[in-house]
């Protein structure tokens, strides 16, 4: 022990007495340590020190609810903090700056920030509005305004138990990975002390989605699927949204998000930017002529906006939404075993069946990466010219199926 650290006893802290004359007394423990005591019988502990001719003192907490074995403990770190040639009292300052955020730190806030994050990343924007949706449906009406910090995984279980209950079991899985980033960012910005709620819930809470393949249409539903889509009352953005899907064989995300500028329908080409894409790279479309014809008319009823398929006034989203596109494919088959991102099956299958398009060129038709990490840096080729016959021939098998009958295939060009 140095000379001159560590003088006091606890019972001569316990025992410390106010100067009858009515003055603060102190009791030095050594080292910058001391016990103050005033006229009141009051007891603080404080640590004095001095910088370029300069005294500070930092209030280290009241006696007895800090004990001298803590105080001594947050005196050393004090001289840790000098000997490293840190200023105390400016790290006090910060210290207190970061609990302050801490406090103020809502699990809003910090999904908030997760947003803005993302979207600097270049994450598209029709997953941006899936992620705020989720998180607006389904976390925030319980736990937006509560300070991160408090929320435990019982907490959150409790409020992701509906999800589960109304059997949403792929939006369950999705909402946890979300509220597992935004703990995660919350920790890395010092607003949350603890394991990751989230993490606790991944396995073994709740029940167990089995992933398959999207539910397609099977080939003869679509003569029944196509005349009622042409005789569909509903709105109208949702049906065409559906049938630009089912003739370019996109995603929901990419139809549903697709504004007028990507179009070239002179040149008959549809260009996905990168950021609207699942793997992030550019995908050019050639569009068939009955896909044109049904473009240029919709353009004389959205053409004046930004989006194809633009959402009702007043809504939140700027164009209509996932779950209008999945209710109109629903409606339309009239029953529940499809799913909208289906069609891109019955496109690729429709093909494969026909025995007339190389793999390579359905795969570029329907934007799917390779596999092989190092095969996919090398083939880049896009196929172009082979699907623009593919993308013609499939609209002309769309139009045969709903007439009730075939076209003569034609062998496209090797």
């Amino acid at each position: 022990m140095a000379q001159g650290i560590e003088r006091l006893s606890a019972v001569e802290v316990k025992q410390a007495k106010p100067d009858p004359a009515g003055k603060s007394r102190i009791f030095a423990d050594g080292g910058g340590l001391r016990l103050v005591v005033r006229p009141n019988g009051a007891r603080y502990w404080q640590f004095k020190t001095a910088k370029g001719g300069k005294e500070t003192t930092l209030q280290l907490g009241t006696f007895p609810e800090t004990s001298l074995a803590e105080a001594r403990a947050k005196a050393a770190a004090v001289r840790k903090q000098q000997s490293e040639g840190l200023d105390p009292l400016t790290e006090r300052r910060l210290d207190a700056i970061k609990q302050k955020s801490a406090q103020d730190a809502t699990f809003q806030s910090v999904a908030e920030e997760l947003i803005a994050v993302k979207e600097k990343n270049g994450i598209s924007a029709s997953y941006i509005a899936k992620i705020e949706g989720s998180i607006k449906a389904n976390l925030t009406p319980r736990l937006g305004v509560v300070p991160i910090q408090k929320i435990e995984t019982p907490f959150l279980k409790d409020v992701l138990r509906p999800i589960e209950a109304r059997g949403s079991l792929d939006m369950l899985r999705f909402v946890l990975s979300i509220a597992g980033e935004i703990f995660d960012l919350a920790k890395s910005n010092g607003y949350f002390r603890g394991d990751n709620p989230a993490h606790a819930l991944r396995s073994n809470v709740f029940a167990k989605h089995v992933r398959g393949h999207m539910a397609a249409l099977p080939w003869f539903e679509m003569n029944g699927f196509m005349h009622r889509l042409d005789a569909c009352r509903g709105e109208f953005a949702n049906i065409a949204c559906v049938r630009l899907m089912i003739l370019t064989g996109t995603r929901p995300g990419e139809a549903r998000g697709a504004s007028w500028k990507e179009f070239d329908l002179d040149a008959a080409s549809w260009t996905i930017p990168a950021a609207r894409m699942k793997g992030r790279k550019i995908h050019s479309i050639p569009l068939a002529k009955q896909t044109v014809v049904m473009l240029r008319e919709l353009h004389q009823l959205t053409g004046n906006g930004e989006y194809l398929f633009p959402a009702k006034r007043g809504a939140a989203a700027a164009t209509v939404s996932d779950m209008a596109i999945l209710k109109a494919v629903r409606r339309t088959a009239g029953h529940d075993n499809v799913d909208a991102h289906g069609f891109r099956a019955v496109f690729r299958t429709r093909a494969e069946d026909s025995g007339l398009w190389p793999f390579d060129v359905m795969e570029a038709a329907i934007a799917h990466g390779k596999k092989d990490q190092t095969v996919a840096s090398y083939a880049r080729a896009t196929f172009y010219d082979h699907r623009v016959k593919l993308a013609q021939w499939y609209a002309d098998q769309l139009d045969a199926v709903k007439r009730g009958g075939q076209v003569i295939q034609l062998q496209p060009a090797a």
